[in-house]
């Protein structure tokens, strides 16, 4: 009768031990569930480890290209029922050395006509038979997308009085490294860099105008090109609680385009600029505001 009562508990024990395993496995899986679930729902702690920023910036500038590289891309403006569009080619030999011509479509093919260069810091183009020269302004974003210096780009963003804090974000539906200081009352300028890609996927300026870049696509040489942009930015040309928005498709790149650094020689612009209109609407002084400012 001992051995019997003395096997019976065993058996107890053994049941006992035999459920606790069971409902432990079936706490560590729930567990794992709700951890995979939380890495779903909230993808940035699955990679919580934010490098070092001069990092995150070197792997920036390793996507920008190494030649000279030549883009088609259409600019779209739309303010109510009026629309626009502008065909610009841009040649581009990093952040210090860029060469846009921009022509009218359409209704505005006769309006709008412009060839400039950017030189460091300098813009020119000819007004008549004039050859201007003027300092371009932290506005001017065309040339962060294409920094190939670490220094450059610690350089601009001290110009933009961007302080070195660093914190995970989201830009344009992607985990990004955002760089600058929080936003509380007031929009701080900021850049958004993608933590997968390292491409910039947003930038906001100074002076609280946004560029959102979207469907980076991967090129040769070493190049990634947003192939989308949305440029909001505060505007007195009309009233709307949004402000303007411009919008940017890019239909051909070229990463090895022929040329040399003398296609960016002020001394060989020659083609001049125009643009104008015969009447002021909200959308031609739109168009105005952002070839002067963003341009």
């Amino acid at each position: 009768m001992k051995k019997l009562i003395q096997i019976d508990k065993t058996n107890s024990r053994i049941k006992k031990n035999k459920t606790f395993v069971f409902d432990y496995s079936k706490t560590l899986v729930l567990v794992a569930m709700t951890v995979f679930s939380l890495i779903l729902v909230h993808p940035q702690w699955a990679s919580a480890y934010i490098p070092d920023l001069q990092f995150i910036l070197r792997k920036s500038t390793d996507t920008t290209g190494k030649k000279i590289i030549q883009i088609e891309q259409e600019v779209i403006f739309k303010v109510g029922e009026e629309e626009a569009r502008v065909d610009e080619t841009w040649l581009i030999e990093g952040d210090r050395n860029l060469k846009l011509t921009a022509i009218g479509k359409g209704l505005y093919k006769q309006n709008i006509n412009l060839h400039f260069l950017y030189n460091g810091k300098n813009k020119t183009y000819i007004v008549g038979k004039n050859k201007m020269a003027r300092r371009v302004d932290t506005d001017f974003f065309q040339r962060y997308l294409f920094i190939r210096s670490k220094n450059s780009f610690s350089m601009y963003l001290k110009e933009m009085g961007i302080p070195e804090n660093l914190r995970l974000s989201r830009a344009s539906g992607a985990v990004a490294f955002l760089i600058g200081q929080p936003s509380v009352q007031t929009l701080n300028p900021q850049v958004w860099i993608g933590q997968d890609d390292f491409v910039i996927r947003k930038i906001r300026l100074p002076s609280a105008a946004e560029i959102e870049l979207d469907n980076v696509a991967a090129f040769p040489n070493d190049t990634m090109i947003a192939r989308s942009q949305n440029i909001r930015w505060p505007s007195n040309s009309y009233n709307s609680d949004t402000g303007a928005l411009v919008r940017v498709r890019i239909k051909k790149v070229n990463v090895n385009a022929p040329g040399s650094l003398q296609s960016f020689y002020p001394q060989n612009l020659s083609m001049p600029s125009e643009i104008s209109f015969s009447n002021n609407t909200p959308l031609t002084e739109t168009i105005e505001e952002f070839y002067s400012r963003f341009r």
